[in-house]
């Protein structure tokens, strides 16, 4: 009885904190436009990768971030925009590449631009763009609404300094409910995401080359 006892805390505790997550998220993504900067002043604007076919060919997810990530840039935001994104599968044109692809054709100068193409999870491109972005002391974080807050602690985590948050829009999906399964997929992935980097932080105390430790943020 006392272990059933436990497991009833544990299971309150886990649907308490997890629900406040997805209120919470559900909140920023609509309330978030209210304080953002139409025009920020910033050093890097950094456009993370969303989704993508195993051809190569990227989803709405991504694109939407591409052309405000562009616009921004368009609109004197920052003189560098950072797209980070890896291949879906082995041989596959990366994400990274396809962004900035979709960028030059819009127009922005190749010149202008920065690539990472490793990174499988926010937490990913957070840390192999590090070199690009950390010297930097103002960067703009372009995704989804939904996504920013989970975008940001990941940033924060490896040593941005001053971040402000542009949304492409608010939620994902062409439904509600389409969006609503976005939301309890993103209020999850939050937590996951800081297990993740927990364990990662853990494994650099190890022996564990990086090739491995940095898989553990796939």
């Amino acid at each position: 009885m006392a272990l059933l006892s436990i497991f009833r805390r544990v299971l309150a505790v886990f649907l308490s904190v997890y629900l406040g997550t997805v209120v919470f998220i559900t909140a920023f993504a609509a309330l978030q436009p209210m304080w953002e900067p139409a025009t920020p002043e910033a050093d890097l604007i950094v456009v993370l990768g969303g989704g993508m076919s195993a051809d190569g060919r990227l989803h709405r997810s991504t694109t939407v971030r591409v052309d405000r990530g562009v616009a921004l840039h368009q609109a004197g935001a920052a003189p560098k925009i950072l797209f980070t994104g890896g291949a879906l599968v082995e041989g596959a044109p990366a994400a990274g590449h396809q962004m900035a692809k979709r960028a030059m054709d819009m127009g922005i100068d190749a010149a202008s631009i920065v690539i990472e193409t490793r990174a499988h999870s926010t937490l990913q491109n957070a840390l192999f763009s590090r070199a690009d972005w950390q010297q930097a002391a103002h960067i703009v974080l372009v995704t989804e609404g939904f996504h920013l807050p989970r975008s940001w602690a990941s940033f924060k985590a490896f040593g941005a300094k001053k971040i402000t948050l542009i949304h492409a829009r608010k939620f994902r999906g062409d439904s509600i409910t389409g969006g609503v399964k976005m939301v309890l997929r993103e209020s999850l992935a939050y937590w996951f995401n800081a297990t993740r980097y927990l364990i990662w932080q853990v494994a650099g105390l190890s022996a564990m080359d990086d090739q491995r430790r940095d898989k553990l943020l796939h």
